[in-house]
């Protein structure tokens, strides 16, 4: 069966929720730095986790796009 790409909706509904992912992993890391300088030892295992969850989703939406076609 063919792939016949992604259709405007879905590119923008991609676009939309890798906007919303952004904006967590933002917000994760503020709240690490901040737990890091208040001397929490938790806040670099949140800092790594939300960096490892943001760099996966990114992965696979990068990879995914690159195989549709034009």
């Amino acid at each position: 069966m063919p792939n016949v790409g992604w259709s405007v909706e879905q590119r923008a509904a991609v676009k939309r929720w890798m906007f919303f992912a952004t904006l967590f992993a933002v917000a994760g890391v503020v709240l690490s730095v901040f737990l890091i300088a208040a001397g929490n030892s938790g806040g670099w295992f949140l800092l790594v986790l939300t960096l490892c969850i943001f760099g996966a989703g990114y992965l696979f939406v990068g990879n995914i796009r690159r195989k549709q076609p034009e």
